[in-house]
């Protein structure tokens, strides 16, 4: 997965690897600060929130999916059909 920098993403697995205790929190957002290996030497991110001596696992993360809201379907409520009262 192509991340960049900047670049919001979610902890999907803030499980313990390799002996190691996380600080990581599943479903947390974090911002990528920077590339580089892991402590394997896979593809790791480090992250602006946490400080980490090494970057953590890409496949730790997924991108934060922002929806702009979408107030159309209110508006069109307000200025529909106005409907008279015969008295």
């Amino acid at each position: 997965m192509a991340f960049r920098v900047g670049q919001k993403v979610v902890c999907v697995d803030a499980n313990p690897r390799n002996g190691h205790v996380s600080n990581l929190t599943e479903g947390a957002v974090y911002t990528v600060r920077a590339f580089g290996p892991s402590k394997d030497g896979s593809p790791g991110i480090s992250l602006d929130e946490i400080y980490h001596p090494f970057p953590f696992y890409q496949d730790r993360f997924r991108p934060v999916v922002e929806r702009k809201t979408d107030i159309s379907v209110f508006t069109k409520m307000l200025t529909g059909s106005k409907v008279g009262a015969d008295a």
